[in-house]
């Protein structure tokens, strides 16, 4: 062959070979794009607001971070961040940043205050990595708006805070993890040195007197030791704190310094002849009356403290003392426990003030007899009602504290965090009791066309009336969950399958018949695929359901949509 043709075989073969290298360049470079607009796609639409950091700039933010900001999202995209970040809290979050920079693949996180446009403080939670942007060192940023939870808290420490009385804070071991001012400047401890340890430690366990105990408060009086040694009369008033089922979460415990009191009982038991006069100027209510309530004696802080006008005018009242009692059972069980011990010190009463209102008080009652014989009561009161409404605030607080932390903000759903807890539970009670329960997934179908077509507000406020559609259909113990985007989560306990999917279908016809963002002006239908797993039938487990409700949802989207299927 002449050598002319084999050098043109071998160019044209060259040819082919880079026309081929170039055809999977190409399509490499179009999967690259199409992952990138899709990782784009994912990161535009989250739930949470997301922003890139690079160099003191904000190069990318989604309109979750325009709306947090307040911006447009071209707006923030051109503003340098320490002019988004709290000036108070800019160099926090610098170091963190630079912390994540210098540790890639490391996630940091913090909480901070920004600056919104209206000049707003508000309070974010963010989660941050060092990543990529367009091959330079940049850093992706998660941002949870907890401007709520955080005034909640705020509003906590306050009346822990304010309270005069020692206050403790404990987890379920009854391990101190909070402790007031109010405590360390009576016991000289820092709070350093409390933390951690077990409440018992504290107090002489061989000089406790119980006084009232119950499922969700006990009340006690023991001697703590002070730091300098000192021994403290304290009297003990704990109260249960519950979660949603039922259990012992902690406990909120006041410690009253009964120094004070101990020294009033002691001055009356040897003060005798001082007595009529201690009685009338004294500043705790006192009194003396009859077993059947009828009143003998009672001094001006007595009847300013139960809201008389004067002494005489309680001393009229037909009843006496026991018209003085909400509850006469309530009466009758101090009488049976005087009556056995002949004295009972730092007794909580709650009483009727003239007005109608409730008062609490402490009391110290003693059985004596009069000249004749015949028996009476002698009675200190200490009025105790700031510290019982004090308690039922930092209750109020907690409670509320503790139910933010477990919903979702834009639907009223609860959150991820409260499903899992709640499936395991479920899961046991339901294998005790045998009693079956399901489980459905729904997810918007075609939801990404009402983004697009009306904006991100306006798909907010969608699942916000779609959330309302389905809690006019379930009803409790039935309870939603925001599993994510426009996904929802339904927990039925105590439907079979075939009561699932009726309730299912419900919902499904419901949401067909509704139209929604009318309040906007705005006209727009939504349906949804469901996918249902029951309880025992085809899982035993958290994770087997909820893998079998998403797979039977994922069946219904690649079929047809806007049904509901079920697992098998």
């Amino acid at each position: 062959m002449p050598a002319s043709n084999t050098a043109m075989d071998e160019f044209q073969k060259k040819i082919r070979d880079l026309e081929t290298a170039l055809r999977t360049a190409r399509n490499a470079a179009k999967k690259t794009a199409a992952l990138a607009a899709g990782l784009r796609g994912i990161i535009e639409h989250a739930s949470e607001a997301v922003l890139v950091i690079q160099e003191n700039g904000v190069p990318f933010a989604n309109p979750n971070a325009a709306k947090l900001f307040g911006y447009a999202e071209h707006e923030l995209k051109s503003r340098p961040f320490d002019q988004i970040a709290h000036p108070e809290d800019l160099q926090l979050v610098m170091e963190r940043s630079t912390e994540c920079l210098n540790a890639a693949g490391h996630e940091a996180g913090c909480t901070f205050k920004i600056l919104a446009k209206n000049g707003e403080s508000r309070w974010v939670q963010m989660r941050s990595e060092a990543f990529a942007w367009q091959d330079r060192p940049a850093i992706l940023c998660f941002l949870k708006d907890v401007t709520s939870q955080r005034s909640v808290e705020d509003n906590y420490r306050r009346v822990m805070n304010a309270t005069s009385e020692g206050f403790v804070l404990l987890d379920r071991n009854q391990n101190i993890t909070e402790v007031n001012p109010a405590l360390v400047a009576l016991t000289g401890f820092e709070p350093q040195e409390l933390v951690g340890k077990r409440i018992d430690q504290l107090y002489d366990h061989g000089r406790v007197e119980f006084y009232s105990a119950s499922r969700d408060h006990l009340s006690f009086e023991t001697v703590f030791s002070a730091r300098n040694q000192r021994p403290i009369s304290l009297l003990f008033n704990r109260n249960t704190l519950r979660d949603e089922s039922g259990e012992a979460a902690g406990y909120m415990v006041f410690l009253t310094d009964l120094t004070e009191l101990k020294a009033t009982q002691e001055e009356l038991r040897r003060a005798d002849l001082r007595y009529h006069n201690m009685y009338r100027n004294a500043v705790q209510g006192m009194f003396q009356s009859r077993l059947s309530g009828e009143l003998i004696r009672v001094n001006p802080a007595y009847a300013r403290f139960l809201g008389y006008a004067s002494v005489e005018e309680m001393l009229r009242l037909k009843a006496g003392a026991a018209e003085l009692y909400f509850e006469p059972a309530e009466r009758q069980r101090m009488l049976k426990a005087l009556k056995r011990k002949g004295f009972l010190a730092n007794f909580e009463v709650t009483l009727r003030r003239k007005d109608g209102k409730p008062v609490w008080g402490l009391a110290n009652y003693r059985l004596n007899r009069d000249e004749a014989g015949d028996p009476l009561i002698e009675g200190i009161m200490v009025d105790n009602t700031k510290q019982k409404r004090l308690e039922e605030q930092l209750r109020r607080e907690h409670r509320k504290l503790r139910k933010l932390s477990l919903l979702d903000n834009l639907t009223g759903f609860f959150n991820t965090r409260y499903l899992y807890q709640a499936l395991d539970e479920l899961i046991s009670a339901s294998r005790g009791s045998e009693t079956p329960f399901s489980l459905i997934f729904m997810d918007m179908d075609n939801f990404k066309s009402v983004v697009d077509t009306h904006g991100h507000l306006n798909g907010s406020q969608a699942l916000r009336e779609v959330a309302r559609t389905i809690k006019s259909v379930i009803k409790k113990p039935s309870f939603g969950v925001a599993y994510g985007g426009d996904e929802f989560v339904l927990v039925l306990p105590g439907l079979d399958k075939a009561q699932a999917t009726a309730l299912a279908e419900s919902i499904r016809q419901k949401m067909r018949r509704t139209t929604y963002l009318e309040e906007y002006a705005l006209a727009v239908k939504i349906q949804a695929s469901f996918g249902l797993a029951s309880f025992p039938e085809d899982a035993p487990d958290r994770t087997g359901l909820l893998a079998l409700a998403d797979k039977a949802m994922f069946r219904v989207k690649q079929t047809g949509k806007g049904l509901v299927g079920t697992a098998f």
